[in-house]
């Protein structure tokens, strides 16, 4: 449902996607948020349009593929994550894009979600908070609680918004509280999701993947396996939990023992994909539209840009 009321008609909300995992256009992050983001878009009746920037992070940031006169004309900014390269956030490549992206939009940018490892960047950037290192990937799809009840971004929610995971870091919940950060989906541990900077809205941090779709973890599942065998890892990859069915989960344990023995790479060309998606259990995309939506509404609100 639209909340434009009074019959006025809204400027489309120009959304900003800061790409850091690929410098070259229409890779699947891209994809990913533009879907997750126009399908609660349409669903509440809400004129949007993209801006891309693919991002080189490895460069200087005025060198690295962002349009900087282009970026502050957003109603709202998404910054992916990338992969980390280093064991601690500030020797990370794409600090210094982060903090520019930081420093360019304050106060110009009504609102900038922050994902993965470029909210831990932010985090550190904007509090100095440091991500921690975890044991092994975690990698699953958890069920969160609402800890901010009434909190507009999450309006709708239950306990329980499953959410995919996969990262190798994480910043501890009670240090976010301590820097008047507010955590909105937390889970057990510090396994939060989503938090917010203390207005609410400026500033917005992901620990979790909700642009994710269903069959992303198995993919890189399945690429996590290829650079194991590959020599690339020392670490077996772990299947998410809980993600697949009984007897999904079972094939594909089957399978991936079979590799781990044989140390065949060929053997990942055979792997039963049809078999393991059609098992899979979780589904996070509602809640996924809702957060979007919530988000969408409260940009809009903060803009007020009517043109009637």
């Amino acid at each position: 449902m639209s909340h434009t009321s009074h019959g006025a008609e809204r400027a489309a909300l120009r959304i900003g996607l800061v790409d850091l995992m690929s410098a070259v256009p229409n890779r699947p992050a891209q994809k990913m948020f533009r879907s997750a983001v126009e399908s609660a878009a349409t669903a509440d009746g809400l004129p949007i349009t993209f801006d891309y920037h693919a991002v080189d992070p490895l460069c200087a940031p005025e060198h690295c593929g962002i349009d900087w006169r282009r970026l502050v004309t957003a109603d709202a900014l998404i910054v992916t994550g990338s992969e980390p390269t280093r064991l601690d956030i500030e020797s990370e490549p794409a600090l210094a894009v982060v903090r520019r992206i930081i420093e360019d939009t304050a106060d110009r940018v009504p609102s900038t979600l922050f994902s993965c490892q470029s909210a831990h960047a932010a985090l550190y950037v904007l509090y100095g908070l440091r991500r921690r290192r975890l044991p092994d990937k975690y990698t699953e799809v958890s069920a969160h609680r609402v800890s901010a009840p009434g909190h507009p971004l999450t309006a709708g929610m239950s306990d329980g918004v499953p959410v995919p995971h996969s990262r190798w870091n994480s910043v501890p919940t009670e240090e976010l509280h301590r820097a008047g950060v507010v955590p909105l989906l937390e889970a057990d541990g510090d396994n939060w999701h989503l938090a917010a900077s203390p207005d609410g809205l400026r500033q917005l941090f992901c620990q979790g993947h909700p642009e994710y779709r269903r069959d992303t973890l198995l993919r890189e599942y399945q690429r996590d396996l290829r650079r194991h065998l590959a020599g690339e890892t020392d670490e077996f990859p772990e299947l998410p939990e809980p993600y697949l069915d009984e007897p999904a989960r079972e094939l594909v344990l089957r399978y991936a023992e079979k590799m781990r023995e044989q140390r065949d790479i060929a053997l990942l060309s055979s792997f039963p994909t049809k078999s393991a998606m059609a098992g899979i259990l979780a589904d996070w995309q509602p809640d996924t539209r809702r957060f979007f939506g919530n988000w969408l509404h409260a940009v809009a609100g903060s803009t007020a840009r009517p043109t009637t």
